[in-house]
């Protein structure tokens, strides 16, 4: 390879380095910003699944949103990016559903996505989309849309079983892509046979429940939107890292390609010269 071309292509790996190495740091930056959000939200939106497991233990607690409505299809609230080069961060969302759901079961499958990886996965598993929001920042008050949507049509029986799909953020290097069920709210722990309610209602039961469940609900997708943006970019930071380890090795694979393709040309050369003057001596 001629000496030229080798410098061209480690000029060109430095620039992709310079990029990767820039997106890295911003994406520490929106990381840092992420995962603080999504700290201070976790109390509140696992509190409000707490409250919601206890209800759903309570025999003595009844209401429509705590039993299944008996209605088939099912909807899946898939929480995933906007963009790419965020690793295996949007594969594993994939990977995860193909895992709850066999082909037959998502015949009878709806998705609300968030993101346009949610979309794509939509598209190609042939999953109806009821609603997607792609802007560039969720906030509190689209999870609320979502939360008073989903209820409402639940309560009207137009979708039966409501499951959340978005990434749990644990540390910086460990995300896991979770699967909850938020209608009617399902809670892995044995139900409550001492025959006492677990709460006392004021006014009523039934006002307290129509009122606080689709409050909890929202409290749960807002809190899964903020540890997926969390995941998100660390997952990307850690994508542009290795991109940026990537570039600076083969850089120096690529220099020392350059050293020996100089040095080889020097010696070639020098080996002309004295073919020459010995040819002129003789």
């Amino acid at each position: 390879m001629q000496t030229k071309v080798i410098k061209q292509k480690i000029k060109s790996v430095g620039s992709i380095k310079k990029i990767t190495k820039t997106m890295e740091m911003v994406s520490a930056a929106k990381m840092k910003k992420a995962t603080d959000g999504a700290h201070t939200l976790r109390p509140f939106h696992q509190e409000a699944q707490a409250i919601l497991e206890d209800l759903s233990l309570d025999p003595l607690a009844s209401h429509e949103l705590l039993a299944h409505n008996g209605v088939e299809e099912e909807v899946v609230v898939i929480v995933a990016s906007n963009k790419g080069l965020c690793g295996s961060y949007n594969v594993n969302i994939y990977r995860k559903l193909l895992e709850a759901y066999t082909e037959e079961e998502r015949k009878k499958l709806k998705i609300v996505a968030f993101g346009k990886y949610a979309e794509k996965v939509a598209k190609k598993l042939h999953i109806e989309t009821l609603a997607s929001f792609t802007h560039p920042q969720l906030t509190g008050d689209d999870a609320r849309v979502v939360a008073h949507m989903l209820v409402d049509w639940y309560t009207q029986k137009k979708i039966g079983t409501v499951r959340i799909l978005y990434t749990h953020y644990t540390s910086a290097s460990v995300f896991t892509p979770t699967l909850l069920q938020l209608l009617p709210f399902s809670s892995e722990g044995k139900p409550d046979t001492q025959g006492e309610p677990r709460y006392d209602y004021e006014p009523d039961q039934e006002t307290v429940l129509t009122t606080i469940i689709p409050m909890m609900i929202h409290n749960i997708i807002y809190g899964a939107v903020l540890e997926s943006y969390a995941s998100e970019h660390s997952a990307r930071m850690f994508a542009m890292k290795s991109a940026t380890d990537n570039a600076s090795e083969l850089q120096d694979e690529l220099k020392l390609y350059y050293n020996r393709a100089r040095q080889e040309r020097v010696t070639q050369e020098i080996a002309e010269i004295t073919s020459g003057a010995m040819a002129l001596s003789s």
